[in-house]
């Protein structure tokens, strides 16, 4: 028999328990999880002795991000970085085989690396950890992105290329921090769009435009 992962023999606290009880609300809203779904599992939210307990009403809500493709150029270079890209025609599928869809960080730090190309629509779910995306030298399946984020004491760190603009309107803040800098944005370039809800967290989205030494390193 295995040894079990320490995390998921960990006691959880009342913290604990709330910070994935307010995850399940949010997938219940998006219509991920049905009525009956979402009463039993934050039920058991309450009941949970440990963050095994935990982990394991929120599995299925986690985004896989699977192989990505090589993608095509889309314009120039962004001066001493990759260039933008463009995914293939999308033809009516719902995404590009391969597109990156998001992920979750859970007492964890999230940082999927280089990233081939951005699905249409991306779900970031950070909860007592941290996400770091970079978008440098990244395709996009559409022109209009939009990016769901929700978590709870938490960094949300993302860095865009020149030709991304950014629109954090659709964000609520409660007790958080939300941050857009150094952008330098295309008539024709990529429309950005993140929805949904921190708490007593930090969201940050940093362009080409802010000091180079500051977001060379951003990102680490």
């Amino acid at each position: 028999m295995s040894e079990p992962n320490r995390l998921d023999v960990l006691r959880c606290a009342d913290q604990d328990r709330e910070v994935v009880a307010t995850l399940l609300n949010n997938a219940y809203a998006d219509g991920r999880l049905t009525f009956d779904e979402h009463a039993e599992r934050i039920a058991r939210a309450y009941d949970a002795k440990t963050f095994g307990d935990l982990t394991a009403l929120t599995t299925d809500l986690v985004v896989v991000d699977p192989p990505r493709p090589a993608p095509q150029p889309l314009s120039a270079p962004t001066p001493g970085y990759p260039p933008m890209q463009a995914a293939p025609p999308r033809s009516g599928l719902p995404v590009t085989p391969g597109a990156f869809t998001g992920g979750n960080a859970l007492l964890s730090t999230f940082n999927p690396g280089r990233i081939g190309v951005v699905a249409g629509e991306v779900t970031l779910n950070t909860w007592l950890g941290e996400t770091r995306l970079d978008l440098i030298g990244a395709a996009f399946e559409r022109r209009d992105t939009t990016i769901h984020v929700g978590g709870g004491l938490c960094d949300v760190k993302i860095r865009v290329p020149e030709g991304v603009d950014v629109n954090l309107s659709g964000v609520s803040l409660i007790m958080a921090e939300s941050k857009v800098t150094g952008l330098l944005p295309r008539p024709d370039g990529i429309r950005l769009t993140l929805v949904g809800t921190l708490i007593m967290g930090e969201l940050k989205v940093v362009g080409p435009a802010m000091d180079r030494r500051r977001y060379e390193r951003f990102i680490r």
